[in-house]
């Protein structure tokens, strides 16, 4: 597999992310931290367990402040370096997937990044359809509820609040807005 640098828009990526309540603030509490104020966020910081690692109320707060004081999004040196590079994967479904870097790329789509830098995978289209995992688990769900049996289950369950389906997920669960108070 080999990787060339290429300059993005974030805004503009449909992004597959392996992300669950641990690993993101936003889908424990419905809302990115990065839309908190600094009030809120400190606040709810003091409140918190230390239990959510990533999904915590500073992570990407922290991680944002990081990468904008060392002009990440900017400097595309960044992505020679192994610990630091993103590492893009496009699928066929039209997603992104990642092998590193889905925090940073999320930071820079909620802040609105109009480009960015990343090591992007050289993906050679062939007979064989590769789509990510969050577009395989819900073709799976798809049959699955094409059952009679299951389809009386899934009515039934239809006024649920929407749960996270596994540890992929697509933008749908996910809020971005145009506007985001934390760059000022």
């Amino acid at each position: 597999m080999s990787y060339d640098l290429k300059q993005i828009n974030p805004t503009k990526c449909q992004l597959s992310l392996n992300f669950g309540i641990s690993d993101c603030y936003e889908l424990r509490k419905g809302v990115c931290s990065l839309y908190l104020s600094e009030e809120d966020a400190e606040r709810i910081k003091e409140e918190e367990d230390d239990i959510f690692h990533d999904g915590k109320v500073m992570f990407c707060r922290n991680l944002a402040k990081d990468l904008l004081d060392v002009n990440y999004f900017e400097d595309p040196n960044f992505q020679d370096d192994l610990d630091y590079s993103i590492k893009m994967h496009p699928r066929d479904c039209g997603h992104f997937v990642f092998s590193n870097g889905q925090h940073r790329t999320c930071i820079a789509k909620h802040l609105n990044i109009s480009f960015m830098y990343v090591q992007m995978e050289n993906y050679e289209i062939d007979d064989s359809i590769l789509n990510c995992s969050a577009c395989n688990d819900k073709e799976r769900q798809e049959i699955k509820n094409k059952k009679i049996k299951n389809r009386i289950i899934s009515m039934l369950n239809f006024i649920k609040e929407k749960e996270i389906p596994g540890d992929f997920i697509d933008q749908e669960y996910m809020n971005f807005k145009k506007e985001s108070s934390f760059i000022k």
